[in-house]
Parts: C-alpha cells; structure tokens; sequence
C-alpha cells in the first residue's frame, strides 16, 4: 500500500501526554446479529451467541449477501470495500502515526452486540497475532483448593477367631 499523504479516519484515536510520544488507535466493525446464520428470534439468537467460543463464532455463515459466507472469511479476505484492515493499515502507515514513536493499533470487531474479538497491528501494518476474543480468554476456572481428608480412621484390629474347646 503506498502512503497517498492524506489523513484518514479511524474510528478512535488516544494520543498519550507528549512525554510518552505514543499513539493508540482503534478501527471497529459491527457485524449486526440479523447477518449472522442463526436461527430463531434475536433474544435466542443472542443467546446462542453469548454461548460460543472463538472457534465457534469464526464458523459461522454469515447471511448478508455482501459477505463471504463465515465470519473467519470475513475478517480475513475482503469485503466489497477491501480487507478490514485496510482503513487501520493506511492510518497506522500514514503521517500522523509515523512521526510517533509508539504506536499500539488495534482491529475491534463487534459480533451480534454480545463478542468482541480483537487482533492487534504493528506500525507496519502486518498483523501481530490471531484474533483474541475479550473476556473469554481471561476466564480460567476457578482453582480448586484440595478439601483438607479427615485423618484416616485406623480400623480395628481383626478379630481371631478360636475355637472353644469341646
């Protein structure tokens, strides 16, 4: 992509006070959940949602006409404006964010109003990782503190029997 020198838009832009030099930028998509394939009313669409994990919400289909057919396909090929991306990339590359000297950019991605996934972007313009989905990869389960046993009761001694004589 070649820098035409004119400022884009971004959809968030958070510079730092000047001592930090840093720039954070935010490009977000919304993907409404009347275009994501699932079935019923959008209370129990979004319920459904709520439900799933990264891996299952890239595979869904996507039922916009305007869309490739799953939400993984979308975020990474193009759309009929190009690759997400592209608007985070021309600002990330353009002059505003080159003259600092810290840049932190990220994709945002609003699934149905319920998910956001994530995917961070070097000043390069090449992605740093795989989409991330906020919230879930914090939730650990809860660490399980061993119950302290009751100590162990010595069972009794067997009993010999003998016979008793005659």
């Amino acid at each position: 992509m070649q820098d035409t020198g004119t400022l884009g838009f971004v959809d968030l832009l958070i510079e730092s006070n000047p001592p930090r030099n840093c720039f954070t930028v935010l490009e977000i998509k919304n993907m409404q959940i009347d275009y994501v394939d699932l079935r019923g009313s959008p209370t129990y669409k979004a319920a459904q949602l709520v439900a799933m994990s990264l891996t299952e919400i890239l595979k869904l289909g996507l039922t916009s006409k305007f869309h490739p057919p799953t939400v993984e396909e979308w975020l990474e090929g193009e759309d009929e404006d190009g690759d997400i991306g592209d608007q985070l990339r021309e600002y990330v590359k353009g002059p505003t964010v080159k003259a600092k000297k810290k840049v932190r950019a990220y994709m945002v991605v609003i699934i149905g109003s319920r998910h956001i996934l994530i995917r961070e972007m070097d000043r390069k313009g090449e992605w740093t990782g795989d989409w991330r989905l906020v919230g879930k990869e914090q939730e650990a389960p809860p660490k399980k503190t061993p119950a302290k046993k009751p100590p162990a009761k010595k069972a009794p001694a067997p009993v010999k029997k003998t016979r008793a004589p005659a």
